[in-house]
């Protein structure tokens, strides 16, 4: 195994899912995960998988920890690409690669929004990359920003980073099922209003979780849960929302114009692993109409 150099350098705040989740991007090849995979990744990664992975496996017939964690990024990553986004805002980005590739390979300005301590990690690995990672942060590029997604001040700030912007995206990935309903929705009625404010038709792309999906794979849902609380240190998610119907009042009420579940075999014409793929994940667009 391959272990960046910034994984000694002791990053004890860096919440569990992070870790985990960038050294599964490392797992899988994907573009310049390498930069971001720690010893606690690795650690928590394979005691996950051979814990609550192979029981769930065996017993439920669900995804691997891997298989659950790259259906959601490659679903998310395949729908961007359809976007086509010339401005890109990623919640809760963690250890994610998926901004510093967008920056680099697609030539996207790219902000990530996380809390204080994570940016602070992530900018000390950035800054132990390669020239042209670190240019790509000191000309901002990509922007490691923190602020409180769920203060009203958030629309404003949001329609700011969005200005000048034709086809914007806001990105959440692992990040929606941790908020209560509550803060969902205070969160989602920043996002409409950041977008109208900034006169734009924007879309918000995101993975979340369902009541009525995990209904029907039972015993299963308690297992992935469990599985869950183990990985983030005890920290599992809230509850979900109940069904697509729910979901979808939910964003309208906050002032969303249109949204729906994405389905796996449309975009695996994008990306072909997703005929392989099987998740109890939603993955849901919605829109905003900047002219209303």
């Amino acid at each position: 195994m391959s272990v960046s150099a910034a994984s000694t350098q002791g990053y004890d705040k860096i919440g569990p899912t992070a870790h985990v989740t960038a050294y599964a991007w490392y797992q899988l090849g994907m573009p310049y995960a390498h930069l971001f995979v720690t010893r606690e990744g690795a650690a928590m990664y394979w005691a996950f998988a051979g814990t609550f992975g192979a029981l769930g496996k065996a017993l439920f017939k669900l995804p691997s920890l891997v298989e659950y964690l790259e259906f959601r990024h490659r679903m998310i990553e395949a729908q961007l690409e359809l976007l086509e986004p010339d401005r890109v805002i990623e919640m809760g980005a963690g250890l994610s690669r998926r901004g510093i590739t967008w920056v680099l390979d697609r030539g996207v300005r790219y902000t990530e929004i996380d809390l204080p301590h994570m940016s602070e990690a992530k900018r000390r690995m950035l800054d132990a990359a390669p020239g042209r990672v670190r240019r790509a942060v000191r000309e901002g590029e990509l922007e490691l920003r923190s602020t409180n997604i769920l203060a009203p001040g958030f629309a404003d700030e949001l329609a700011e980073l969005l200005a000048g912007a034709q086809r914007p995206v806001v990105i959440s990935e692992g990040m929606l099922d941790y908020f209560d309903l509550d803060d969902r929705q205070k969160l989602l009625e920043n996002l409409a209003k950041g977008f109208r404010k900034a006169g734009v038709t924007g879309h918000y792309l995101t993975d979340l979780q369902r009541g009525d999906r995990e209904r029907k794979v039972g015993p299963a849902a308690m297992v992935l849960r469990q599985a869950i609380k183990l990985a983030t240190g005890g920290q599992g998610p809230a509850k979900p929302f109940r069904d697509l119907e729910h979901v979808d009042r939910v964003f309208k009420l906050a002032g969303f114009d249109h949204g729906y579940e994405l389905k796996p075999k449309p975009l695996a014409e994008l990306e072909p692993r997703l005929h392989r793929l099987k998740s109890p994940t939603t993955v849901w667009l919605a829109r905003v109409d900047g002219h209303k």
